[in-house]
């Protein structure tokens, strides 16, 4: 008897499944792969939050111009874009991939 029943159960299982399947024989997937920016803006605000110590600088580096942002307040990823605001208020936007370094020591300028 416990034989017959598990023979209908698995005849009516695999008639089950055969029926959810589409008749393509494929289901699209969308599959998305985050950049290097988005992974670098995400890894710089992730770092952020464990800097205990103040004030925070960050060093942002483009065409040979080397800007340091002092008092950092907060750093935020969205997308592929670092949102950082200052004590002052002032908030910037900018490319994970220009930012050198995120730090509670002061930065050195080069001669």
């Amino acid at each position: 008897m416990k034989t017959i029943l598990i023979l209908l159960f698995l005849a009516a299982s695999v008639a089950g499944f055969a029926q959810t399947l589409p008749s393509g024989g494929s289901v699209p997937v969308t599959v998305r792969v985050p950049s290097e920016a988005e992974e670098l803006a995400r890894g710089y605000a992730a770092a952020f939050a464990t800097i205990t110590r103040t004030p925070v600088y960050l060093v942002h580096s483009r065409d040979d111009n080397t800007t340091i942002l002092s008092s950092i307040r907060s750093v935020k990823a969205s997308g592929a874009v670092l949102i950082v605001e200052t004590d002052k208020g002032l908030i910037y936007a900018l490319n994970p991939k220009d930012v050198v370094m995120i730090t509670d020591a002061v930065p050195k300028k080069e001669p």
